[in-house]
């Protein structure tokens, strides 16, 4: 019985590392910003209805820009990060989902539901990430330096591959500008 247990076990990691997030990202630098020039962040929470998603999210972008060569200082950061996510729960006669909340999207220049979760079981969800690269608050007026997103479909909703959206807005960060496809083993994202 172990030794079937120990194989269902196998086979099950096995799958897991085939399985892809295909995802549609949309990068907007500032222009004229050369983000070389900044070198410290830190992250700023918005999102207090789900505070422990969205630590997951932003823990994800610090390891990513991490590696990229940017430094965590939450004393002195030169820009913040914020994240704003979304899985819409899509059934198959029309669109069921709560909404968290209404929040203005910076990318698309439109309010937008921001913090959506998924209300019953569906066919499919719609997922998305978007971050924001802005100037310290205590400096003023926020500036946005960055903005990007990365969107999705899938079974499971932005709990799960939140990770590999924030990874995919992050892959070609700072330098890509413009709209692209993106495929992420999910195992990546861990």
């Amino acid at each position: 019985m172990q030794k079937l247990l120990a194989v269902f076990i196998l086979i099950g990691l096995m799958l897991s590392g085939c399985v892809y997030v295909d995802m549609n990202v949309v990068n907007k630098p500032e222009p004229g910003f050369d983000m070389s020039t900044v070198h410290t962040f830190a992250y700023k929470k918005s999102n207090d209805s789900k505070s422990d998603l969205e630590a997951v999210l932003l823990k994800a972008a610090r390891v990513e820009l991490e590696a990229k060569g940017f430094v965590y200082d939450v004393n002195s950061p030169e820009f913040l990060v914020i994240v704003n996510f979304s899985s819409k729960a899509v059934m198959e006669r029309g669109v069921t989902y709560k909404r968290d909340s209404y929040n203005y999207d910076y990318l698309s220049n439109s309010y937008t539901d921001i913090g959506v979760v998924k209300a019953s079981d569906a066919d499919r969800n719609d997922n998305i990430v978007r971050l924001y690269m802005v100037t310290p608050e205590n400096e003023g007026l926020k500036t946005f330096l960055w903005r990007g997103s990365a969107s999705s479909q899938g079974q499971e909703g932005v709990d799960v591959f939140g990770k590999c959206l924030v990874k995919g807005a992050l892959l070609k960060f700072p330098a890509a500008n413009g709209s692209f496809r993106e495929k992420l083993r999910f195992g990546t994202c861990e």
